[in-house]
């Protein structure tokens, strides 16, 4: 379970693996790499994580690539970027890895100007990681991981009333998102012996429900923008697809068919459509379908895997990674796949 932690696409697990340790991919030597694109609020910046040297930074830019800035140096790795609400703010994870293992970790603030980092978690007995901000800008939602376990925890924007969520030592709960209004989260778990299922719980804790369950693997929830509804992959076909069911539960509809597999689904913002990567032809490509069903195309075609879409606040524009230059690079492009442009 520990790439799935980070990155649930496999080519970004690829990716991550040769950041923290590992060798050369198929297009040449990587000797940088820049990950996990995060628009701020209001779409004028980008956040993302970049390899320098053996370690990942965090960096911050304008949104057309210019005024780039390291708001972390040194060891060991920052990652996870995201933005405050309000936008003063990014917290990340601060995770020390070894041979492709997380060995311990916090998660940090750092103004989004720059300046000292903050400590938040105590990571006691284990490691945190860093699943986001509630929307309304008051907690962090993180995963403290003890002997390969997840537990999820919430905590105040400045790190006190840490609180332990699903304190179950017998269940893995990972893969966490805050509903739109703050109020309930979304979770992967996979008990002993058993494939993921997606449940939900207040925020506050207290008792979680099943939304999506199946004989297979159900993980990666996503909330629609309204709150109504909830995207999520799942293997339940005999590859992953991206399905959608309501927020309460109930049955889950299939929205894409690829013969690659479909992952990582991303709402727009006015929730009708969704993006997702899928591996085609020996690259990962992302594509975008109608979060009804229907209207599914694919937006990359090009050499080197493209994946980890993010809508831009306003959703005209998608940020992506991209290996087509034979390093990880940030990307842009319209909505409707045009005018696709390196920015990093």
């Amino acid at each position: 379970m520990e790439a799935s932690r980070l990155w649930v696409c496999a080519a970004a697990c690829a990716f991550a693996a040769l950041a923290l340790g590992g060798g050369a991919v198929a297009q040449g030597t990587v000797t940088r790499g820049d990950i996990q694109p995060t628009w701020s609020p209001d779409g004028k910046k980008i956040a993302f994580a970049r390899l320098v040297g053996t370690h990942l930074q965090l960096y911050v830019m304008n949104a057309d690539g210019s005024g780039r800035r390291a708001l972390t140096h040194g060891s060991p790795d920052h990652l996870d970027p995201a933005w405050s609400p309000d936008g003063k703010t990014l917290a990340f994870s601060r995770l020390v890895r070894a041979h492709g293992q997380t060995l311990g970790g916090q998660v940090y603030s750092v103004p989004s100007t720059g300046g000292a980092q903050k400590r938040l978690s105590s990571g006691a007995g284990g490691y945190d990681e860093l699943f986001g901000w509630s929307p309304d800008g008051k907690q962090l939602l993180f995963d403290r991981i003890q002997a390969g376990v997840g537990a999820l925890y919430v905590m105040n924007a400045d790190g006190s009333g840490q609180k332990s969520l699903t304190p179950s030592p017998e269940d893995d709960d990972y893969l966490a998102a805050w509903s739109p209004d703050s109020k309930k989260l979304s979770f992967d778990r996979t008990a002993a012996n058993a494939f993921g299922d997606i449940y939900v719980m207040p925020s506050t804790g207290g008792s979680s429900h099943v939304v999506a369950r199946s004989a297979a693997d159900d993980t990666d929830a996503r909330w629609s923008p309204n709150g109504a509804k909830i995207a999520f992959m799942s293997d339940r076909a005999s590859h992953y697809e991206v399905y959608v069911t309501s927020s309460g539960g109930g049955a889950a509809h299939q929205i894409t068919h690829t013969p690659g597999g479909a992952h990582n689904p991303s709402w727009s913002p006015n929730g009708g459509k969704i993006a997702f990567t899928s591996y085609l032809g020996g690259q990962w490509q992302i594509g975008v379908v109608n979060s009804g069903g229907g209207g599914q195309r694919m937006l990359t075609s090009s050499s080197g895997d493209n994946t980890d879409p993010a809508w831009s606040p306003d959703g005209k524009k998608i940020a992506f990674e991209s290996t087509r230059d034979n390093a990880s690079t940030i990307y842009v492009m319209n909505g409707d796949g045009s005018a696709q442009k390196p920015i990093s």
